[in-house]
């Protein structure tokens, strides 16, 4: 397993000491970082390229040094390394020679490679780091090699952390969904406009993130993480390869809300909102719900009543995830209810539910929904609710989402109590199945 990983410095000594163990610590436990550094103040830097070139090298033997001080042994990559490239199909322009870097990997060292490019005319020139990152992404995603060599995941290393959380002062977004927040986060940094000061980097580094994470598979991901977080939150991170914590909590967990400041980024999938029946691909929503339910679909019933109550529908990509959402009424009020929550098997693992989840909860901020009481789920439910009742005389639990569902109690137990059953019940033993 490999990592193209941004160290984000300037430092100071105890800073440095948690990158090198941590790096060190990670290629113990099998994964294999190639380590770009980096410094915002390089881009600022009017030294002459031979003066920055030599500062450039200097600065990342710190890295190098405080790997082998926690144990470890790194190499400094440069000269051939990154190369100026004649073709327009290269990333910014960036030819990558893998030789330096292989050659480190397989003698057990850590990489380090300096974002410095070989010209034409063999001079050495600095280029951005973020660049030099999406460079090497392209190359080891389509060399032939090693297919281990493919990054599972892009990290970034710096001292403000992940990607703030305007919702959550304070905190950092737990993940993003790439492909369809990007340009909302865009929007939260120009009504924020100091946290341009105070995360001077993120923007640029988010962009970096979506340029890597559409050239690899869609189970690769990225991470940023504070120096203060380390080495757990990528230890944590690389051994269940989730976020810290679930951003489809409520944020009424506040012990448990983000506050290492750690934000797991996928390039996700795109969601789509509907709001009637005709507008849904029902073969495909019946075969996802049938997939994840592992039950037949009793269709004539079922979309015969999301005719007359369909709320709205959102979908997750080519209906690899859905929501179903009704207006149930009760108590001559209407009421948000989450019919179905369904995701692919082939999609379960990509943070896909909290994505869906939190939409959903977005778009619906007072919903209820139902569960068997015996529904190996619950747990999950019940750490995603603003509460619950297990209702008498029936099989089922009844949760809520929302600040106000405690004076819905009456009206939210009547609508659990008489949904109609969406599946077909199984057939009977001997039954034959047609």
């Amino acid at each position: 397993m490999a990592s193209l990983t941004k160290v984000e410095g300037p430092f100071d000594k105890n800073d440095w000491q948690k990158v090198g163990n941590t790096l060190y610590k990670l290629q113990k436990l099998g994964l294999s970082s190639i380590v770009v550094p980096d410094n915002p103040s390089w881009r600022t830097d009017k030294s002459s390229p031979s003066e920055l070139t030599k500062r450039m090298f200097s600065e990342s033997m710190t890295l190098v040094e405080s790997i082998e001080q926690a144990g470890g042994r790194a190499r400094l990559v440069y000269s051939s390394a990154l190369e100026r490239s004649s073709s327009n199909s290269a990333a910014n322009g960036i030819d990558i020679n893998l030789d330096f870097i292989l050659s480190a990997l397989n003698n057990n060292q850590i990489p380090i490679v300096v974002p410095i490019l070989t010209e034409h005319d063999g001079q050495l020139v600095p280029v951005n780091a973020n660049q030099a990152v999406v460079a090497l992404t392209q190359r080891l995603q389509t060399q032939a090699l090693d297919p281990k060599l493919v990054p599972s995941k892009i990290v970034i290393i710096n001292k403000e952390g992940g990607i703030p959380n305007h919702n959550l002062p304070g905190t950092a977004h737990s993940l993003v969904n790439v492909q369809e927040e990007f340009s909302d986060i865009e929007a939260a940094f120009s009504q924020h406009t100091d946290w341009n000061t105070a995360y001077p980097s993120t923007l640029a580094d988010l962009a970096m993130v979506r340029d890597c994470l559409e050239q690899l598979p869609t189970s690769s991901s990225a991470i940023i993480a504070p120096t203060t977080s380390l080495p757990s939150a990528l230890i944590t991170n690389l051994v269940t390869d989730k976020p810290l914590y679930s951003s489809s909590l409520p944020v009424t967990h506040h012990t448990r809300i983000n506050q290492a400041k750690t934000t797991v980024l996928r390039h996700g999938i795109k969601i789509n909102n509907y709001s009637h029946v005709s507008d849904l691909n029902l073969p495909r929503l019946t075969a996802l719900l049938e997939a994840s339910f592992q039950k037949k679909v009793d269709t004539d019933a079922f979309y015969g009543r999301l005719e007359h109550v369909l709320a709205g529908a959102i979908i997750a990509g080519d209906y690899e995830g859905a929501v179903i959402m009704t207006n149930e009424t009760a108590n001559h009020a209407q009421h948000a209810y989450l019919d179905k929550f369904a995701i692919a098997p082939s999609s379960q693992g990509i943070g896909l539910t909290d994505i869906l989840w939190k939409r959903m909860c977005d778009r619906y901020p007072e919903l209820l929904w139902r569960s068997r009481k015996d529904n190996g789920v619950n747990k999950w439910y019940f750490e995603r609710s603003n509460g619950y009742l297990r209702l008498p005389n029936t099989n089922w639990v009844l949760f809520w989402h929302g600040r106000n569902g405690h004076h819905h109690v009456d009206a939210y137990s009547q609508i659990a109590t008489r949904i109609p059953a969406s599946f077909l019940p199984p057939p009977q033993q001997g039954e034959l199945i047609m």
